[in-house]
């Protein structure tokens, strides 16, 4: 251990070894491998972490054991999380900290206005993927019919990922459920609440950036 380093894990992490634990790690990940399944899983989500654990014993002719699969989902969580604390730092530094940063940098062609142009109606036209790609995949247990010929849908097996994205790349889960449809149908309940949809005010309502 060198001066400064308050634990074994802290070491193990300037030596280029990511832990899997915090205080008495037995086994670690260079990052050049977690980096490997980090990009490899964004280009394919189905990658799970058993079958290229697995076929990384296969490269190194050692056996499989079940373990290292959660040893090496816990060294991912923790490298993930340094590197968005390490690009929040540098985002700060630069400048580009702010929440409304990405929203008034988007597009150049949109949020940046010559002398002279003229207003248009629309500021800005974006577009949004309702996720419903990843909706179609969703796995589910084995279904069964109950005593009344009734079709049982067995909940997902999907894992719910509960981490918490940093940056200003995605909303927040309380953030986007003001915006829910139970929400706005409780909102509008309300007397004297109603929704304008005249086209003057949806132009005064576009994106002002």
């Amino acid at each position: 251990m060198y001066q400064g380093d308050v634990s074994i894990s802290a070491a193990l992490i300037r030596q280029g070894v990511v832990p899997c634990a915090p205080y008495h790690p037995t086994i670690g990940f260079t990052p050049r491998l977690l980096d490997l399944y980090r990009i490899a899983s964004l280009r394919c989500p189905h990658l799970a972490i058993q079958p290229f654990i697995k076929a990384i014993c296969d490269i190194q002719s050692t056996p499989f054991w079940p373990y290292l699969s959660n040893q090496f989902s816990i060294a991912l969580d923790l490298f993930i999380s340094i590197r968005n604390r390490i690009d929040s730092r540098v985002q700060a530094v630069i400048g580009r900290d702010e929440p409304t940063w990405r929203l008034r940098h988007a597009c150049p062609a949109c949020t940046y206005k010559i002398e002279g142009e003229p207003d248009l109606i629309f500021k800005m036209l974006v577009t949004m993927d309702g996720n419903d790609s990843l909706k179609r995949v969703l796995r589910r247990a084995s279904s069964n019919i109950d005593d009344d010929d009734i079709l049982l849908e067995h909940p997902s097996n999907e894992r719910e990922d509960s981490r918490t994205v940093g940056g200003d790349y995605y909303l927040t889960r309380e953030r986007v459920d003001r915006w829910t449809k139970e929400v706005i149908a409780k909102w509008l309940a309300i007397p004297g609440n109603t929704v304008v949809s005249s086209m003057e005010t949806r132009h005064s309502r576009t994106c002002p950036y």
